[in-house]
């Protein structure tokens, strides 16, 4: 009896451990650019591709993000608009899917180790007990694709038949949240990572979800479209 609560207690330390480890978004980040290596001091105007997207909430919503990022690294929010600012930069979003995946999970085995007393003859014995298809299975899952195109622009040619680009960078990421507001804050850092970063190269960039926004989108939604 002894045996089976300590093997009980061991699975559940396990499973607690799974239960707060740390969630991430991961992008894959390409960028190209003309930039200097710390732009500072220029003025910027954020600017929407299409009418639709001008009258967007969400869109208003991730240019100030974009805006709190441009402003964080030296560059100054143009107060007369795109017509005038040093940079005119725009910002593209798209999810796909979503698209059955299929993942084998293993966590391993369960180990239970204990020791009691078993009578006369043999007072003290250790005892184990080994499951080795413990948390083994196969589950499909739904993943969605999320992508995320920012291009900066010089100003003075914006509205020109051939508008020159200085900065495009686009990040791509797969995970189980098909709701692209949740993760666009750590998509976002991932662009931003070591901007504006050596033109022509890719990365993979992991952002941690903070402890705090993880429990709240999952207590709030316990399914696995919880996870990032």
């Amino acid at each position: 009896m002894k045996l089976r609560l300590i093997a009980a207690a061991a699975v559940a330390a396990v499973s607690l451990t799974a239960c707060v480890s740390p969630r991430y978004v991961t992008s894959d980040v390409t960028r190209f650019h003309t930039l200097p290596a710390s732009p500072s001091g220029q003025t910027f105007a954020i600017t929407a591709l299409d009418r639709e997207q001008e009258q967007s909430l969400e869109y208003r919503q991730y240019a100030d993000l974009l805006n709190a990022k441009l402003t964080a690294m030296g560059l100054k929010q143009s107060t007369t608009g795109p017509a005038k600012a040093d940079y005119v930069v725009t910002l593209k979003y798209t999810v796909d899917g979503p698209t059955p995946d299929v993942r084998s999970r293993t966590s391993g085995v369960s180990v239970g180790i204990g020791y009691g007393y078993y009578g006369r003859h043999n007072p003290w014995a250790f005892g184990g007990a080994y499951d080795p298809f413990y948390d083994n299975y196969t589950n499909t899952e739904q993943v969605y694709t999320r992508r995320v195109e920012l291009n900066i622009y010089k100003g003075d040619t914006y509205t020109s038949p051939s508008p020159t680009r200085v900065f495009e960078g686009r990040a791509l990421s797969e995970g189980l949240n098909g709701q692209l507001s949740p993760v666009m804050p750590y998509i976002l850092d991932a662009l931003f990572t070591d901007f504006p970063g050596s033109s022509g190269s890719t990365k993979t960039v992991r952002v941690e979800v903070p402890r705090n926004v993880d429990a709240a989108n999952t207590a709030a939604s316990p399914s696995a479209r919880a996870s990032y």
